[in-house]
């Protein structure tokens, strides 16, 4: 699904590389901007390597093999993939007009393909999450830095009428210099003069670290840095004590820990900033970012240590979010098609659906209703008039239909001789009499209504064959409709408790047909992103881990017990065939079975092929 490494962009501007990220809605791609510096020599034209991020909403789209234009299953599917397509060009564009030493520079957002990318600088570095899940709790010096550095970003964004809305470890990049640049503004608000929100967006809220009033659309329609304050107190207390906090929805139950009671080393100063950050009611909080800062004993100078720490996605921007994040759109999800399948399950669709059954079924019942007819005509006789033929039961000749009397038959020698005739041309079987027709007006009324009786239960069965798919739209109330869409809800959230994350999908799939809720689109998504969580974990359960290696980790298979590298989604990228490793001057040096060592380099490329020493 991806494009291939050298493919161009806005007429040869832009070459794509290496694939450096991916998830369920976009690809990012490491490029090269081919543009002009100008100086003292004149104007030099260069390449400079950038990141590029494309919309690719993989639940719902393909790629055209020919045109490597993006294609929609669906037409439900392409209404949730304009909106976050929308999404993300609204991201960037206000990225775009936000440059700040610790915001990621966007250099353009362009639609091309059926979709749209965002062309960004490329930062070299990791997020904070992934050195908190390497190296632990962060020393309390070094957050305070960083909390300085993105406290300025935000105070920049906050003049600017902006909020965030989604300040977490993952959300902040530390780059080669060790510094914090604050990335993905996807659900970030700009608001006007008036203090009213001018920008909407779908709601993500990201678990221990969203403010109560996010968990209300209407908490956030009017301009105030408290949720980003909110945000910013609870990424301290993940950075410093390595568990993320309670959500604030649940703290009324639950009780926030202090962060001293986790990790002692934190000084008291510092613990009373996070705590007054993280007040669930915002009157509580500082007014501003500055305030917050300044309650800090921010080192009069920083450290200028090289970050050495590699991410292989550093320097994305998600539309979705990460693993602590839940997404969740004013429509609900449908069911995913994959490129082989058109069916679409959303009702208007299915009316269209039976609306051409009954074009194609009322012309079939009203023959159906003529043949019967017909067939009750020729059962009873009703077109028994002098001078008139019908077919005999077993023969293919036309008899003359007898005309009775009150006394006597009347036979013609033309219907002797023809009679005659039909014995000695006719098999055995055709020799049967015809059928006499019932004289009798109470049998002849019995007879038919018998066979309208029959013919009626005969429509009615075909109208309930036809009208199956409409039985819990016209029978079930509103009450009835209400009691089974919570009912399905229910059964879908105690499915994802025992971690049933499929089936807890195809439940919140079944509720979204039956009331069209943001809560059934927030559940369905994150069941998308929790199953690829279990994938990623089952994957990684094959190995041990041992150190990481640029943007990889070293690891030994379990099961063979030899030594490899995977990637942050648990994918082989040196595969596990070699029995020890080492350290060289240039990389790894990685041992096959011969005694001889094969070199990789940090971007897991084999660069020394069998040298016997290293």
């Amino acid at each position: 699904m991806n494009l291939p490494k050298g493919h161009y962009l806005q007429d040869k501007k832009y070459q794509l590389g290496d694939v450096i990220g991916q998830g369920g809605f976009g690809i990012t791609y490491m490029g090269t901007w081919s543009t002009e510096v100008k100086g003292e020599l004149g104007t030099v034209r260069t390449d400079v390597p950038i990141c590029i991020k494309e919309y690719f909403f993989k639940d719902y789209c393909f790629r055209d093999k020919v045109t490597q234009h993006v294609r929609i299953h669906s037409k439900t599917g392409q209404s949730l993939f304009n909106k976050f397509k929308e999404k993300l060009i609204k991201e960037a564009k206000i990225l775009s007009e936000v440059h700040h030493p610790f915001v990621v520079n966007v250099l353009e957002v362009f639609e091309e393909n059926n979709t749209a990318y965002i062309a960004m600088e490329h930062i070299q570095g990791c997020s904070l999450k992934y050195m908190l899940d390497t190296q632990g709790p962060l020393p309390e010096k070094k957050v305070l830095k960083y909390i300085y550095q993105i406290g300025q970003a935000l105070n920049f964004v906050h003049q600017k009428n902006i909020l965030h809305l989604d300040v977490k470890p993952s959300n902040i990049l530390i780059d080669k210099r060790n510094n914090a640049r604050l990335i993905d503004f996807g659900v970030s608000k700009r608001y006007d003069i008036e203090q009213q929100e001018t920008s909407t967006t779908l709601l993500t809220l990201s678990k221990g670290f969203a403010s109560i009033e996010q968990y209300d659309d209407e908490g956030i329609q009017c301009f105030s840095p408290r949720p980003d304050i909110y945000s910013l107190g609870a990424t301290m207390y993940n950075l410093l004590t390595g568990v993320i906090p309670t959500e604030s929805i649940l703290r009324a139950t639950k009780p926030l820990a202090k962060p001293s009671e986790l990790n002692k080393a934190i000084t008291p100063k510092t613990e009373e900033v996070i705590l007054k950050a993280m007040k669930v009611n915002p009157a509580e909080r500082y007014l501003t970012i500055r305030q917050m800062i300044d309650g800090l004993d921010i080192p009069s100078y920083f450290e200028e240590a090289e970050n050495t720490l590699q991410e292989t996605n550093a320097g994305t921007l998600s539309p979705s979010g990460d693993e602590d994040s839940t997404a969740y759109a004013s429509t609900p999800v449908p069911r995913p098609i994959d490129s082989e399948q058109t069916e679409v399950t959303h009702p208007d669709i299915r009316r269209i659906r039976k609306k051409k059954r009954r074009r194609v079924m009322i012309p079939l019942i009203i023959f159906m209703f003529a043949f019967v007819g017909y067939v009750v005509a020729y059962i009873f006789g009703w077109n028994e008039l002098p001078g008139t033929t019908r077919r005999g039961a077993n023969s293919g000749n036309e008899i003359a239909m007898p005309q009775p009397s009150a006394n006597t038959e009347i036979e013609t020698p033309n219907q002797e001789k023809q009679q005659a005739e039909t014995t000695t041309t006719t098999t055995p079987l055709q020799t049967l009499p015809p059928a006499v027709p019932e004289t009798d007006p109470k049998k002849v009324a019995e007879k038919e209504a018998t066979a309208k009786k029959e013919a009626e239960e005969r429509l009615l069965a075909e109208q309930r064959d036809m009208s199956a798919m409409d039985v819990t739209e016209v029978t079930l109330s509103s009450e009835e409709i209400s009691e089974k869409y919570n009912a399905l809800i229910a059964s879908g959230k105690s499915k994802m408790e025992q971690k049933n994350y499929t089936e807890a999908k195809k439940d919140f799939e079944k509720a979204s047909e039956l009331k069209m809720t943001e809560e059934t689109s927030r559940l369905h998504l994150e069941c998308i992103e929790k199953e690829e969580d279990q994938k990623i974990a089952k994957r990684k359960e094959m190995y041990e881990m041992k150190m990481t290696f640029g943007n990889y980790t070293i690891v030994r298979n379990k099961s063979t017990k030899l030594f490899g590298a995977i990637d942050s989604r648990g994918e082989e990228k040196i595969k596990c065939i070699y029995l020890t490793v080492g350290i060289s001057s240039n990389g790894r040096a990685f041992e096959r079975e011969d005694g001889k060592y094969d070199i990789y380099n940090a971007e897991g490329l084999r660069i020394v092929d069998g040298v016997t020493t290293y």
